[in-house]
């Protein structure tokens, strides 16, 4: 649409000039006396196509411009959508991860709480142990079956736990981050498109105002011509 409008823009301009070629030979010809008010309304009529082609001059500047503008908006877009594609695939590459440690932190925790339900049989054992009266064989036997059991014992799942906690939280506050600036991208494109649309509405209205005037010049010069 832009495009039109500039094409018939400069086509409105070449026209302005041809018939200014012909009110300038109009005019040589009423040189001779044949009548002041005739003289006068021809001058009048050439100073108003001379200011609406120089209107038209700078509609067409303006819609070069707005072209230019519209590329920039075009090439921001699709700047946008190339960012959000990574953002995508990163944040797929990252879920991903996420929900493989996820899944080594739950067997982690799976293997804590079985610790610690061994450490309460271990007390209870424990707690066996010490009363009196009990063989001394079935004690060693308790005490064979704790080392077996506390070898199997890993002091860093605690660690590893809070540390999936902190990942987690992290990673949140980082696709919060991510989600927050691709919404500020997204509302400034929208921006500027809308900006776009509304100054190229102004030159189409602007563009039909002139052509307008134009054609009301041309009636009034045909009709004066007839009448001389």
């Amino acid at each position: 649409a832009l495009g039109d409008v500039s094409q018939q823009g400069y086509a409105q301009i070449v026209a302005l000039r041809e018939e200014q070629q012909v009110l300038s030979s109009l005019q040589l010809n009423l040189s001779l006396p044949k009548g002041k008010e005739a003289e006068v309304e021809l001058k009048s009529n050439v100073r108003q196509i001379l200011i609406l082609e120089g209107e038209m001059e700078q509609l067409q500047r303006h819609m070069q411009d707005l072209g230019l503008r519209s590329v920039t908006v075009y090439n921001e877009n699709t700047e946008l959508r190339l960012l959000m594609k990574e953002e995508e695939d990163n944040f797929s590459r990252v879920l991903a991860g996420y929900n493989t440690y996820r899944n080594k932190m739950e067997g982690h925790r799976t293997a804590v709480l079985q610790v610690e339900s061994q450490t309460r049989a271990h007390r209870e054992e424990r707690g066996a142990e010490d009363r009196p009266g009990e063989p001394r064989g079935e004690r060693c036997e308790c005490c064979t079956y704790k080392k077996e059991r506390n070898a199997g014992k890993n002091p860093k799942l605690p660690y590893l736990f809070k540390t999936h906690v902190c990942c987690s939280q992290i990673q949140n506050r980082r696709y919060d981050a991510i989600v927050k600036r691709l919404h500020c991208q997204l509302m400034k494109a929208q921006s500027g498109h809308r900006q776009l649309q509304n100054n190229l509405y102004w030159c189409v209205s602007l563009l039909s105002l002139i052509i307008l005037t134009k054609t009301t010049d041309q009636n009034r010069r045909q009709t004066h011509e007839m009448e001389t």
